[in-house]
């Protein structure tokens, strides 16, 4: 029955420990054979899945291999043998002996020591003697089925807390969201001054939420693994994990604070760096909005020109910053620093070749003066005020409402049509077209075109507008209007146009002549003309 049992609780001892050890790297492997090596080489003791010495150097004619075969072999029969576990160490001429119960084990030489200025063989003895003593204590428990016995009560027990505190940390994490997002933000709405906390109170209240669940969640991560190291710790097949997982959690906290502290006068640096180029880049901005205004002028900068060259300022500014701060920027000078540095500058050169083409047309549209706004201009088939002149787009406003946004490039690789730059008090010009037969005089057609502008009052009389005949085509003539429009009908210019071409169809069928447009193939049986008796049929209405 006890055989039973010790094979029972060894079989679940094994069980839990190698589950566990899935979620941690082992130290080394438990029971690895030692294999023969070069001399003043590294060889780990291992016995029991733990590392008692590091043999380095040669004891006479055995190497360090050798060394470390033999005194696993004098160890694991010392554990077979009932004894009381006393580790000792002894000086020898050769180095220090380290025993078990009286039992010379291996010697620790001065080539053993890695650094000799900072380690001495009695040191090292010493701090084998006491792994020793864990490998023996270890050995009695795994020959004890009641101290399994007990482990497993442990670890079960400890699993029971562990799953009551994550279950209330998700209680506790629900119950922080809503109690947060319901009354922050009415707390930080009523000590809000000058309206910030009404603007920003939702973002306010949304992260402190965010930033509790947050809190909550790393506590219970903290659980798990405490939970593993407990649970590792409590049998003697993997408690050397455990004690690696404890000193690689100590490890990491204490470089991180040593790393934060020592990052701290960088980031300061960088942080002055920064604020100093935020200045800059307001007084920069302060100096070209007067310059866009008017209210002052720097050589070749007007207010044309100031908005792209503060673009160009203040991103000079901010990369001249960003240079100067690189260097004292907390995990700059790591290796992953650099290739995360060096794949963002892959990515943007890549990605962003279209836009710089962009911003490269948007200077060169803003520099030539192609464009400026406030012009009335038209762009393939795109025409409108111009509203913004930017360094990637430039946007239309239309007379139908519209606003069209042209990219830069488009812009500088087509023909622009400015039709108010050379306009007197602010117009701009309309011109339409039409096509006549021969048999018409021209003259005729002039005089009627000319006198259809005198019937739209946004049509100025001076300059006068003026006819032209653009081409004599196979069967009929083509007639081109020009006229100039005032600066308040600049809006709503497809409105004007309309009226105009409205304005001609009633002075040419006043006259009974008959529009050509848009293709002539013979002549009709009746002139195709609307006569002033039929201009108002139903359900049109006469102007009052």
């Amino acid at each position: 029955m006890q055989r039973n049992m010790t094979r029972w609780a060894q079989w679940t001892q094994l069980a839990i420990g190698m589950a566990l050890a899935l979620l941690a790297t082992m130290p080394a492997a438990f029971g690895a054979d030692v294999t023969n090596g070069a001399p003043n080489t590294e060889v780990p003791l291992v016995v029991g899945g733990r590392t008692v010495h590091v043999f380095r150097g040669m004891l006479g004619d055995i190497s360090a291999a050798e060394r470390a075969q033999a005194a696993r072999d004098h160890i694991e029969a010392a554990l077979d043998i009932p004894g009381e576990g006393w580790t000792s160490v002894v000086p020898s001429a050769e180095g220090v002996i380290v025993s078990l119960d009286g039992k010379p084990m291996f010697t620790v030489t001065p080539g053993d020591a890695r650094n000799p200025a900072d380690q001495t063989p009695d040191s090292l003895a010493n701090q084998a003697s006491r792994n020793l003593q864990k490998v023996w204590t270890e050995s009695q428990e795994r020959r004890d089925p009641r101290v399994n016995v007990v482990a497993i009560a442990k670890v079960a027990a400890a699993s029971i807390a562990l799953l009551a505190i994550l279950a209330l940390c998700a209680k506790i994490s629900q119950w922080l969201h809503r109690l947060i997002s319901r009354r922050l933000a009415d707390h930080i709405d009523a000590i809000s001054t000058a309206g910030f906390g009404s603007q920003f109170s939702g973002i306010f209240a949304r992260l402190a939420a965010r930033l509790s669940v947050l809190l909550l969640w790393l506590f219970g991560l903290l659980a798990v693994f405490l939970f593993l190291t407990y649970a590792l710790g409590q049998f003697a097949l993997t408690r050397p994990i455990s004690e690696n997982l404890s000193g690689s959690l100590t490890s990491a906290l204490y470089d991180g604070l040593r790393s934060g502290a020592a990052a701290l006068p960088g980031l300061f640096v960088a942080v002055i760096i920064f604020m100093i180029a935020r200045i800059a880049t307001q007084i920069s901005r302060a100096m070209f909005s007067r310059i866009s205004a008017g209210h002052l002028k720097l050589g070749a900068l007007d207010a044309h020109t100031a908005p792209a060259t503060r673009h160009l300022v203040n991103a000079a500014i901010w990369l001249f910053a960003l240079a100067m701060a690189y260097p004292y920027l907390p995990g700059s000078h790591t290796e992953a620093f650099k290739g995360l540095s060096v794949l963002l500058g892959i990515m943007v050169s890549i990605g962003a070749s279209g836009l710089v083409g962009q911003i490269a047309s948007g200077l060169i549209l803003a520099f030539t003066r192609a464009l400026m706004v406030g012009e009335y201009v038209r762009i393939l088939d795109c025409e409108g005020t111009v509203t913004h002149l930017g360094l990637c787009v430039t946007r239309l406003r239309t007379g139908t409402g519209e606003e069209v946004a042209l990219p830069n490039s488009l812009v500088i690789n087509n023909i622009t049509r400015n039709l108010s730059r050379n306009v007197e008090r602010g117009g701009f010009v309309l011109d339409t077209t039409v096509t006549i037969g021969y048999d018409t005089p021209w003259r005729q057609v002039h005089a009627m075109l000319l006198e259809a502008t005198k019937r739209v009052p946004s049509v100025r009389p001076d300059p006068a507008p003026f006819v032209l005949q653009t081409a004599l085509s196979d069967f009929y003539v083509e007639y081109r209007l020009v006229t100039q429009v005032g600066a308040e009908s600049r809006p709503i210019r497809p409105h004007v146009l309309g009226e105009l071409n409205a304005a001609i169809l009633d002075v040419f069928n006043t006259y009974g002549v008959q529009i050509m447009s848009p293709n002539y193939r013979g002549d009709p049986e009746t002139v195709k003309m609307v006569p002033p008796s039929d201009w108002y049929k139903a359900p049109a209405k006469r102007d009052s």
